[in-house]
């Protein structure tokens, strides 16, 4: 029986602390990875803060190079715990990406029903238009019936005036033209 056949899959652990501490950080479920321009330069953040960056290189051999608050810190081989690091990443980025296509087309999905649900229908603007015209035609029936009121407020102060009604047309003028220009009634 070959050692695959009973193969569990452990966390990979790493000597070096530095090390075990990002794979901790990308193992906590906050974490989440951005790979800015999809060249596998992945960096970690949990909130707004950037915990580390890493990148894999294939020039003269695998190299690793982790930024880690500005500081380069370059890895040379094949080591299993770097190699664990940057697959965790990869996956956690891919996984990000597969959510954002889908919250993609599920805002693609909702604007289309939107679309359909605000198209307005004739019935609708007509009901509108009518409302429009019967608050025109209220606001103007409250304007005659002021109008009105006032006529008859000045027939009635004519009355009290003297024969002489020429000499006081500029007082009834006068009279007029201050209830047209007063609040209420």
């Amino acid at each position: 029986m070959a050692d695959n056949d009973n193969f569990e899959e452990k966390e990979i652990q790493s000597d070096d602390p530095m090390i075990q501490k990002c794979l901790d950080i990308i193992r906590d479920k906050r974490a989440w990875v951005e790979d800015l321009c999809d060249n596998g330069i992945y960096s970690v953040y949990i909130g707004r803060k950037k915990y580390f960056q890493i990148q894999r290189c294939y020039n003269s051999g695998t190299k690793y190079n982790i930024d880690i608050n500005y500081q380069t810190y370059k890895f040379y081989g094949s080591r299993p715990d770097l190699e664990e690091l940057y697959r965790l990443c990869n996956s956690k980025y891919a996984d990000k990406s597969k959510e954002r296509q889908q919250n993609a087309l599920d805002f693609l999905r909702t604007k289309e029903s939107t679309k359909e649900r605000c198209r307005i229908k004739p019935g609708v603007l007509f009901m509108i238009a009518g409302i429009l015209v019967m608050a025109a035609a209220i606001v103007k029936y409250q304007k005659d019936q002021k109008t009105q009121r006032v006529e008859e407020k000045v027939k009635a102060y004519e009355k009290t005036l003297p024969a002489d009604y020429l000499e006081y047309k500029q007082a009834v003028e006068h009279y007029r033209d201050s209830l047209m220009h007063a609040k209420g009634r």
